[in-house]
């Protein structure tokens, strides 16, 4: 199902099967309630979801003022290198709408880490959003999303939890 791009919206672009398999869990969630959230198929790699946002998703956000992209992505130990590559291609005056989370390294490590599926994940880290706890958040393998957790908790939140 597609978001009315004219209401307050949300793109989840994920880089892979278990990065969709976490952001379908996401809104699993027994709270998630909009139907303006939609997660896009997965482009096979982290550089291609940066270039299928830069081609595709640039100038839907010019055009649709309340659009957002959450780009899930696997850092794969390299946090610093990764952000840096995002964070030059995402426009300054997208940047307050466009956020890049995920794992310290890949899924399935994560997935080793806290047990469970990689939906089960997805729906814990729902839930932490939702109660606006870091109990999953807050783990190693994904405590250096805070930056961009912050700013989603503040601007998505509203939109993905809209009964709250």
């Amino acid at each position: 199902m597609s978001v009315n791009k004219y209401l307050p919206h949300v793109y989840v672009i994920p880089e892979d099967h278990a990065d969709e398999q976490i952001a379908n869990g996401f809104v699993l969630h027994d709270q998630v309630k909009s139907p303006q959230i939609q997660i896009l198929p997965c482009t096979g790699g982290w550089s291609s979801v940066l270039e299928k946002f830069v081609k595709e998703y640039v100038t839907h956000l010019r055009n649709h003022k309340n659009g957002y992209v959450i780009m899930l992505i696997d850092f794969d130990l390299e946090y610093e290198t990764r952000r840096k590559h995002f964070e030059e291609k995402v426009p300054d005056d997208l940047k307050n709408r466009v956020f890049v989370v995920g794992p310290k390294d890949e899924p399935e490590v994560l997935k080793k880490a806290l047990g469970g599926s990689l939906e089960d994940i997805g729906e814990s880290l729902a839930e932490d959003c939702f109660k606006r706890t870091s109990d999953v958040w807050g783990h190693d393998h994904l405590n250096h999303n805070e930056p961009d957790l912050q700013r989603l908790l503040q601007s998505v939140r509203p939109i993905i939890f809209p009964t709250q």
